[in-house]
């Protein structure tokens, strides 16, 4: 398994419904990916905003997502990379 650590610009389609941010899919490195399922959600807060994380699978491998409610930009933070 290997594990990449970066934080990178991504563009994210996601549905926000009911106060829940549900990925769709995301484009990195000029290729889309589609979410086909979303791991884990937690919420951090830096001052007056809040910072949105969500572990996804796409494609076999997982990803990291953040989105940051202060300047409304999702990141891609982690890859995890199957062995």
């Amino acid at each position: 398994m290997a594990v990449e650590e970066m934080s990178e610009a991504v563009s994210v389609r996601a549905d926000f419904s009911g106060g829940v941010i549900t990925p769709r899919a995301f484009r990195w490195n000029g290729r889309s990916y589609r979410v086909t399922a979303v791991n884990a959600r937690w919420e951090d807060r830096e001052g007056a905003h809040a910072s949105y994380h969500l572990s996804v699978q796409a494609g076999g491998d997982t990803f990291f997502l953040s989105f940051s409610a202060g300047d409304m930009l999702w990141r891609l933070d982690r890859v995890i990379l199957p062995g």
